[in-house]
């Protein structure tokens, strides 16, 4: 198998992905501690906060997954990223004096933008490499990315000392050099067969499509979403600011050996068996009445969602090939998006019940995804 990094594309995504993935990690953590220093006596406040990118996810995912196939991807790209990094310069100031009203409309402004660009980014690196270096240009791509993310969370607690809220401006420089490095990116778009309906075609004619939608789509949403619940069960598990940086080194530490684990599975069944698995144990391991179970949790995150991209990015891609990826990629997000947002919030008011409610429904929702796999033979037939 050829290296990846023969295509100058995907090197130059690759160097964009390392600086990001580091700034990514201070604006969640910064972002989200400040919204629970700001709003912990005010839940729902603070969920509107959290909820933000799920919630805009939903109205804008679809679309922008069609604009991604329709429109230049690049051009796009630039001018959403560029706009994204801006904006963490008002949103800073807006936590430094407490505006409230300020920092939802900068926050939610900015999330649009910023899941605009994501739509093509995520579509980026599986359009600039061929089929058979797609494993190794994943593996690449993350071991840089979420090495630079491992290394942002293990530093955040000590940045966040020093600079408190003035760490978001750092956010904002670092999203403007990662920019620079993606001078003459080019990675397709343009399509004139494209429809606003085309991902809804392939859901309801192919099997591929609309398992992958049932089963991958839901239980991202039912495991990703813990990392926008953290503040609020480190709070309920007597945690602190500590445990929630330590959350972040081991979930993006075995994310990275679990990229590494995916290049060598080869059967379909395994893979999807073993993601199912880590969803299960996710909420299991919940049980433990300790802020240390938080990052068990995390690592059974980041063990699914490192062994499962191959699989699902094989199966979309031999049902609807490139020219259409980022249309049912967005119709992926947009499912995933509206499960999180019902999660989210009947999560919250579950931890503050009991927490037990909450592994309950995660493990409820963990069975509904074991069904559906069983539904649909065809994820079991797909080549990796």
């Amino acid at each position: 198998m050829s290296s990846p990094f023969r295509y100058s594309q995907f090197t130059k995504f690759t160097i964009f992905s390392g600086i990001a993935g580091f700034s990514f990690i201070q604006n969640e953590l910064t972002t989200y501690w400040l919204f629970i220093l700001l709003f912990h006596q005010e839940i729902t406040l603070f969920g509107l906060g959290v909820i933000a990118r799920p919630l805009v996810r939903v109205f804008v995912s679809y679309v922008t997954g069609y604009i991604s196939d329709k429109y230049n991807r690049a051009k796009l790209f630039y001018l959403t990223r560029g706009l994204a990094s801006a904006l963490m310069f008002p949103l800073t100031v807006a936590f430094i004096y407490d505006s409230v009203s300020w920092i939802f409309i900068i926050y939610y402004i900015r999330t649009v933008i910023v899941e605009i660009s994501n739509n093509v980014g995520y579509v980026a690196y599986y359009a600039v490499v061929p089929e058979e270096v797609r494993p190794k240009a994943i593996l690449y791509v993350r071991i840089v990315s979420m090495a630079s993310r491992l290394v942002s969370g293990a530093v955040w607690y000590l940045l966040y000392q020093v600079f408190s809220t003035y760490n978001l401006f750092l956010v904002g420089i670092l999203g403007l050099v990662a920019l620079a490095f993606l001078k003459g990116f080019d990675i397709g778009g343009n399509s004139e067969r494209v429809k606003l309906s085309t991902a809804i075609d392939f859901f309801r004619k192919d099997e591929r499509v609309r398992g992958i939608i049932l089963t991958y789509s839901v239980t991202d949403a039912l495991t990703y979403s813990i990392n926008y619940l953290l503040p609020l069960l480190i709070v309920v598990y007597h945690g602190t600011d500590e445990i929630y940086s330590l959350t972040q080194v081991f979930l993006y530490g075995i994310f990275i050996v679990a990229s590494f684990i995916m290049t060598k599975m080869k059967s379909s069944v395994k893979v999807m068996l073993t993601y199912i698995l880590s969803g299960f144990l996710l909420y299991l391991v919940l049980l433990y009445p300790s802020p240390y179970a938080l990052v068990l949790a995390v690592m059974f995150d980041g063990l699914g969602s490192g062994i499962v991209e191959n699989l699902v990015m094989a199966g979309i891609k031999q049902s609807v090939g490139d020219e259409f990826l980022g249309s049912v990629l967005g119709l992926d997000v947009f499912v995933t998006s509206s499960v999180e947002i019902v999660l989210i919030f009947l999560a919250q008011y579950l931890i503050t019940i009991n927490v037990l409610y909450y592994i309950l429904m995660g493990i409820i929702g963990m069975t509904f995804v074991l069904i559906a796999w069983f539904l649909h033979p065809k994820l079991r037939e797909i080549k990796l």
